[in-house]
């Protein structure tokens, strides 16, 4: 096998050297489109992002994390009339708490990418509860309550982050709530 050199696309392949039986590689190096983009050459130097590029991506994130923290608050509206169904409708139980597991999904999916990592976590640990929505217990009723209650204080105090000591406080109570669930499974 002999290699090549690399060529522009187009080139044709040089004839093979080295008689019957060789193969020709041919090496095509496309353009870094990427590289481009950002004004950086075909030579590898980087390039600079336009300043006015990324101002305005900063103000389209903004204005996306603002409309997250408005859907957040109507899924936390939402989450807390399916916990309340599922209260009271103990037949149909498993239903209401699909529905809440489906909600609370999505809490836990986009509030890790706006800052929220508390109550992406909180809305996760609730959802290890929500795997086998067979079980349908007052004790769980009781610890999913109680996940949903700190969601509404994070969102209500606009806890960003791991929330400091008030996200431990709010952790620790939630994981003393859990620990007393799976104790009595």
């Amino acid at each position: 096998m002999t290699d090549k050199s690399p060529k522009s696309p187009g080139t044709p392949p040089e004839k093979p050297a080295g008689g019957k039986g060789a193969r020709v590689v041919e090496i095509i190096e496309l353009p870094n489109k990427l590289r481009a983009k950002v004004g950086g050459t075909a030579d590898g130097k980087p390039g600079q992002i336009d300043p006015a590029h990324i101002d305005r991506a900063t103000r389209h994130v903004a204005r996306m994390a603002e409309a997250h923290r408005g859907q957040t608050r109507i899924d936390l509206t939402s989450l807390q009339a399916a916990f309340a169904q599922a209260q009271r409708d103990t037949e149909n139980r498993a239903q209401h708490l699909r529905k809440i597991y489906k909600i609370s999904d999505g809490i836990m999916t986009l509030g890790r990418t706006f800052g929220y990592n508390l109550l992406s976590d909180f809305a996760n640990s609730m959802n290890q509860f929500l795997v086998d929505p067979e079980n349908t217990s007052d004790a769980l009723m009781t610890v999913l309550g109680l996940h949903i209650d700190a969601m509404h204080v994070v969102v209500r105090d606009d806890i960003k982050g791991d929330g400091g000591e008030l996200g431990q406080a709010l952790t620790k109570s939630l994981a003393l709530a859990r620990a007393k669930l799976i104790h009595r499974r």
